[in-house]
């Protein structure tokens, strides 16, 4: 009897050890497609940047970051009838006596509802590369990667599975929104990244309560 029940053990521990060994190449085969989905979703926040429709709210992106404000514009519209497209691209220029105050002013007078941060951040991009569409456009895309391990922290912090984080890495890197917000000279994938960065400090902070969470909260 005792011999029995010990090649029962010996037969049940054989099978889960097998089933461990399944489990354990299941989930690398699974983070092997997760990076694969990382890889496409990459590739899809920077081909073809520039050939999309550089769009109206994009258009005042680059008059914002440039200094010049809506007003400016009208009035020269107004009075001049005869407009050609260098009296146009003046306002997608820099200029020496345009600063990052300006820019400040300008959002505080017309736009009080969006935060600086994103226009003073692209000025200093296109400052260093150029004010092309993509480059204005790569600076998103360039944004919208930080997203990626930010959501991967915020699911560590809210569930005990890496598991979890592993899959909404992989829908965000693939979510149709964030590849069109991606592809934008708009300031909606450095939202993503502050939302997503701010909520999982918040919680690591509520878990361990250090001063210095709660100051990078502040920061955000």
């Amino acid at each position: 009897m005792k011999l029995s029940l010990h090649k029962l053990k010996l037969r049940l521990g054989s099978i889960f050890q097998v089933s461990d060994n399944n489990l354990y190449s299941f989930m690398n085969i699974f983070k092997l497609f997760i990076i694969s989905v990382l890889i496409v979703g990459i590739f899809f926040r920077f081909i073809n940047i520039d050939k999309k429709v550089f769009w109206g709210d994009e258009t005042s992106t680059l008059v914002r970051i440039f200094g010049y404000t809506f007003q400016e514009m009208r009035q020269n519209f107004l009075t001049n009838y005869q407009l050609n497209v260098a009296d146009l691209q003046k306002y997608q220029r820099l200029r020496s006596d345009k600063g990052t105050l300006e820019v400040i002013k300008g959002l505080a007078v017309e736009e009080p509802q969006l935060p600086p941060a994103y226009f003073i951040l692209l000025r200093s991009w296109v400052q260093l590369f150029s004010s092309s569409i993509i480059s204005a456009r790569s600076f998103s895309a360039v944004i919208s990667l930080l997203a990626l391990p930010a959501i991967y922290w915020l699911c560590r912090e809210l569930f005990p599975s890496s598991n979890t984080a592993w899959m909404a890495l992989g829908l965000l890197a693939i979510s149709p929104f964030q590849v069109l917000y991606a592809q934008e000279a708009r300031p909606q994938s450095l939202w993503t990244v502050t939302i997503l960065l701010s909520s999982a400090a918040l919680l690591k902070s509520l878990r361990q309560g250090t001063k210095l969470n709660w100051l990078f909260i502040q920061l955000l």
